[in-house]
């Protein structure tokens, strides 16, 4: 108990440090006439800044019969601009100190750029191309329908087990847009036109659809100038932005079913439903994920991993703009069967919907997750990428000021209830993946 209280102490005391001496991350947030929102995070420890932009804009926004187009967008959106020739996006960042990247989710979209800070004025100029007029043309489409289908092939057909996203959220989910996987399917791309293509992104890439977020090494009135500059004159967008509101009825019992697959090893895949991010219920599911399945002492590690049963297992709860779902993956051992993974699982998730989680254990995981949210406020890609999510999905930024306080409220009583309500048979999918040979 001591040991803990020590972590938990720690934990804390880093915390403070990594945010300055009021423990918050201090920003600026303005609106341009346009719709695009503004937020600046000034921080001169290193001669540094990064430029994100975060449009609320995911795989559950796109039509189902044309699923994969944020995804395709993530990769089209490098091609160039009217002013920067195809391919150079990346080369002219690269060759000014800088580095980028992007991302794709079920819910968002997000690139970012981190440049030194006498580039701040290149990255937005280069930013704003994109989005007022971005090089979607035929050339870039059909390049990137390639890529992406490519894509799709190594990261799902070509390896082993690694469709088993898609056929987890087909089955639970039955109307929520959440039921495809990101890439989505190759025949809607396939099938896709132009016209589709470029109708997506006068839709969603639009100053109203976006949040803009400058952290690290620059002054604020500068920075304002050069957004106004560049971001104030594109214009509005006007087409109707689809936003869903499918609500999942009760999954109704367990849903049970085998998959075949070129691989040596049976596997075992579950899905839970799971809540929408920050709810009380969601910070409950992912400290009740770190107990089962957060670090070598974990229960998935002690009971099954490390007896033998399986190669390896693990938890992956999804942070969903909209009630989600939690993966539970186990790998049998040489010699083991699909059905002694599942009884090794079933009997970890029993007894934490049956017994209070130990207060030793629970102060462990607490603390284990303070340290991970005070660490996360250190580096100047999670600050811009915090405060970007908490403005898109909660239209309050400052909630990264409360995630400690949202962790710190939780009770052992308040695991159980998320366990009893979350992780029950009724509540989930479970698929073998098993050998092709057995089939």
């Amino acid at each position: 108990m001591k040991k803990t209280v020590i972590l938990l102490l720690f934990s804390l005391l880093v915390g403070m440090k990594a945010t300055g001496q009021q423990g918050n991350i201090k920003f600026t947030e303005f609106d341009l006439p346009n719709g695009l929102h503004v937020i600046l995070h000034q921080d001169h420890t290193t001669p540094n800044v990064l430029v994100s932009l975060m449009y609320h804009v995911g795989s559950k926004n796109e039509n189902p019969e044309r699923t994969g187009f944020a995804h395709l967008f993530e990769h089209l959106m490098f091609e160039g601009s009217q002013y920067i020739d195809r391919g150079d996006y990346m080369k002219i960042i690269q060759a000014n100190g800088g580095e980028l990247n992007a991302n794709t989710s079920y819910d968002r979209t997000y690139y970012y750029e981190m440049m030194p800070s006498n580039q701040l004025e290149l990255a937005l100029w280069m930013e704003a191309e994109r989005m007022l007029h971005g090089k979607v043309d035929t050339v870039g489409v059909n390049t990137q329908k390639g890529v992406v289908l490519e894509e799709r092939k190594q990261i799902m057909e070509n390896r082993p087990y690694g469709t088993f996203m898609d056929e987890l959220g087909k089955r639970l989910f039955t109307v929520h847009p959440y039921r495809w996987f990101i890439v989505g399917y190759p025949e809607h791309i396939q099938n896709s036109s132009f016209e589709d293509v470029y109708s997506f992104y006068k839709t969603y890439y639009v100053p109203n659809n976006c949040v803009l977020v400058i952290v690290g090494d620059f002054e604020e009135a500068k920075a304002k100038e050069w957004v106004q500059k560049y971001f104030g004159d594109i214009p509005r967008g006007t087409n109707p932005i689809h936003r869903p509101t499918a609500v999942e009825p009760p999954l109704g019992g367990e849903v049970r079913d085998v998959i075949y697959d070129n691989i040596q090893l049976p596997g075992v895949f579950m899905a839970y439903r799971s809540p929408a991010m920050g709810t009380k219920d969601a910070y409950a599911m992912d400290l009740l994920s770190a107990v089962l399945s957060g670090g070598k002492s974990a229960r998935f590690k002690a009971n099954i991993t490390d007896k033998g049963t399986s190669l390896e297992s693990t938890i992956a709860l999804m942070d969903f703009e909209h009630p989600g779902m939690m993966f539970v993956i186990a790998i049998a051992n040489a010699g083991k069967t699909a059905e002694e993974v599942e009884e090794a699982i079933n009997l970890e998730m029993e007894k934490i919907c049956n017994e209070l989680v130990s207060e030793d254990e629970f102060q462990m995981v607490k603390a284990a997750k303070e340290f991970e949210v005070a660490s996360g406020l250190t580096s100047l890609s999670d600050i811009a990428e915090l405060l970007a999510e908490n403005y898109t999905y909660f239209k309050d930024a400052d909630r990264v000021n409360k995630r400690l306080e949202n962790y710190s409220s939780i009770t052992r009583e308040d695991l159980k209830n998320a366990a009893v309500s979350y992780l029950n048979k009724n509540n989930r999918v479970v698929l073998y993946y098993l050998p092709e040979g057995q089939k």
